[in-house]
């Protein structure tokens, strides 16, 4: 066989294989697009844009400098008032953890819900606050969490610049998001993002101290707040290994001065006993003459 006839034949075979790997290529990068375009982007340190304006569930026009700058850091929820299943499951998650923090809505902290569906009203917002503002066992909620609607230009605005990517899917008819609890301290800026279905009451309450910048919490959560690193991974605070270290690090240090304290403390008290005076020869009697004296 010629040598050109050996090239065509092992192009004929290698190219249904290269056509596979190519569409499975495709299909990969398809699905993680599309994953990228439902997920939550790292936004620590952005500011929102406080002109945004939208409408309450009151049906009255709404700006986000109403909130920002504020005296209290804001937990900002954002998602949609119709969702089936997954914005009503952080909701509820979201109030039940919150009912198990010291903390008051209005009083030391808000909320703040803006709904991603633009074809949503403020009676369907009206209707969400009323379900949900039972479960969240604390005074002062009514005037705390606020509900907003607002136009796709201006909720897609709010939403790129705290990171929080959605699309609105046709196979399933529903807009798809991530779980996300955005906290933004009383001047706008985003300080923490929370993903999840399911919150602890102490990964709130530091988020929010955290928001505050100084205005909430104790002694105790700035010791936590020092001592812990927010991992993304498991979406709570922990302590992290750099820090385990130096813990480590300063435990051995506290121990080997104490063990050199004790060292020193006995080696003076050892010392002194040598010198005491019961250590010391007494002097030969005076009156008895010395051996070789002449009388």
């Amino acid at each position: 066989m010629s040598r050109f006839a050996k090239l065509l034949l092992t192009a004929a075979v290698l190219s249904p294989i290269g056509l596979a790997q190519g569409a499975g290529h495709s299909a990969s990068r398809d699905l993680q697009v599309t994953d990228e375009a439902a997920a939550q982007l790292d936004s620590i340190g952005n500011v929102i844009d406080r002109s945004l304006e939208f409408v309450d569930e009151r049906g009255y026009p709404f700006k986000l400098e109403q909130l920002f700058p504020g005296e209290q850091p804001v937990v900002l929820m954002l998602g949609y008032y119709s969702c089936p299943a997954m914005c009503g499951q952080v909701l509820d998650a979201t109030f039940q953890a919150l009912n198990g923090v010291d903390l008051q809505p209005g009083e030391d902290y808000r909320i703040l819900s803006v709904s991603i569906d633009p074809k949503e009203t403020h009676e369907t917002a009206a209707s969400r606050k009323v379900n949900f503002l039972p479960r969240l066992l604390k005074t002062g909620v009514d005037e705390a969490w606020h509900l907003l609607v607002g136009t796709a230009e201006n909720t897609r605005a709010l939403a790129d610049s705290v990171g929080f990517q959605y699309y609105w899917s046709e196979a399933t008819k529903q807009f798809a998001h991530p779980p996300s609890l955005i906290f933004l301290t009383p001047a706008g800026k985003v300080s923490r993002v929370i993903v999840n279905t399911y919150f602890e009451p102490e990964d709130l309450r530091l988020a929010l101290v955290e928001a505050s910048e100084g205005r909430l919490g104790d002694f105790w959560d700035r010791v936590k707040l020092n001592c812990l690193t927010f991992d993304p991974t498991t979406n709570s605070y922990s302590l992290a290994a750099m820090t385990l270290m130096r813990i480590g690090g300063a435990i051995t240090v506290v121990v080997l001065a104490a063990m050199i304290w004790i060292m020193l403390r006995r080696e003076r008290q050892k010392a002194r006993s040598q010198a005491s005076p019961d250590s010391i020869p007494t002097d030969p009697d005076p009156a008895r003459p010395e051996a070789g004296r002449i009388a």
